[in-house]
Order: structure tokens, then C-alpha cells, then sequence
């Protein structure tokens, strides 16, 4: 399975590039903004995709990128083409933490993204996502809190999401605050 490749760009379609490399040509898969920014020598992350009768790899900039998209097409009803357009529809921390709050505004926002699916991916991903390393310590330890004093996961951070960073004290405090209205 291919996983990574460096060569230089012939050419941008829609959608998609091809890449050269020791003569011979790759037809990459990228969302439409990101496939017209790459030009000259390239260097890249690949998921293969094997069907039936065809081949297909999908482009990835950042390792990051590409682990997020395996996380995506893992759940029911995220196909590849869809799952790379979230990848691509911001900074992969930015797409992570839309999830992880619960913002439906953005992932719905990603053309071919509708609410059901955006719902079915903040409710498989968000656990998933929180327990990465790198996941915000505090925010983690607010949930907790506000769980240990009776309330579910999903009302702590939904209360949670969107609050300035600060102590986890101060961050319950809100918390509670916007629970009680």
C-alpha cells in the first residue's frame, strides 16, 4: 500500500493532480482549493483506496491530516471524498476541536456534509478525539469535574465548549453558570 510520495506536479484537474515521480504518473486525489496550491516538487501523505476495478489515492499534506481522515472513514456513512473535504476545511486542530465542541456550524458548512452526518461524526469522534495525547488537559479535567457533580459527559462539554482557557475552577464556574440559565 502506498503511504508516501515525492515528485513533481504535470498537472491540476478538478479534484485532483498528478504526480511524476521516476517517470511515472500518480493521479492524486485533493479537495478543489488545495489540489490548485501545489505546484513543482511535492512531497505527500497517501491513503490507497482499493476497489473492485480501480485504484484510487487520496493527498495529504501533514501525517495529521491523513490520521484524522482514518478516523473519519471509519465511521458509517464518511466516505473518502467527504472525509478529505473535512480534513481540508481548516487547521487539523481547528477541525478536531469544531468535533470535540460539538460545532455543528462547521462541519456542516463542508459542501457534501449534512447535519445527520455531522452529528454521527461528533458522536463517534468526540470520546475518540478528548483521549488523544495533546488534547487539552483542563478541558478534560473540567468534564470531570462537572461529571462528579452529577451531570453527563455531553451537557459538561457542551457547557464547557466555547469557554476562554483559564483555571479549571474558573472554567466550571462558567460552566455551571450557563447550566444554570
Amino acid at each position: 500500500m502506498m503511504a508516501y510520495l515525492e515528485g513533481a506536479v504535470l498537472y491540476h484537474g478538478k479534484g485532483y493532480v498528478i504526480v511524476k515521480r521516476e517517470g511515472v504518473g500518480y493521479k492524486i486525489s485533493f479537495p478543489e482549493p488545495a489540489a490548485s496550491l501545489l505546484s513543482g516538487d511535492v512531497s505527500m501523505y497517501l491513503h490507497e483506496i482499493i476497489r473492485d476495478n480501480e485504484r484510487e489515492l487520496f493527498g495529504f499534506s501533514q501525517i495529521e491530516q491523513m490520521e484524522l481522515f482514518w478516523k473519519l472513514i471509519a465511521i458509517s456513512g464518511v466516505g473518502p471524498r467527504g472525509a478529505q473535504k473535512i480534513v481540508y476545511s481548516g487547521p487539523v486542530e481547528k477541525v478536531k476541536k469544531s468535533i470535540m465542541s460539538a460545532d455543528l456550524a462547521v462541519l456542516t458548512s463542508v459542501p457534501g456534509v449534512g447535519k445527520k452526518t455531522a452529528q454521527k461524526i461528533i458522536l463517534e469522534l468526540k470520546g475518540v478525539l478528548a483521549d488523544e495525547p495533546g488534547s487539552s488537559v483542563s478541558d478534560q479535567d473540567a468534564v470531570d469535574g462537572l461529571m462528579g457533580l452529577g451531570y453527563s459527559r455531553r451537557d459538561a462539554e457542551a457547557a464547557l465548549s466555547g469557554l476562554d482557557e483559564g483555571s479549571t475552577e474558573d472554567r466550571i464556574r462558567k460552566a455551571l453558570k450557563r447550566m444554570v440559565r
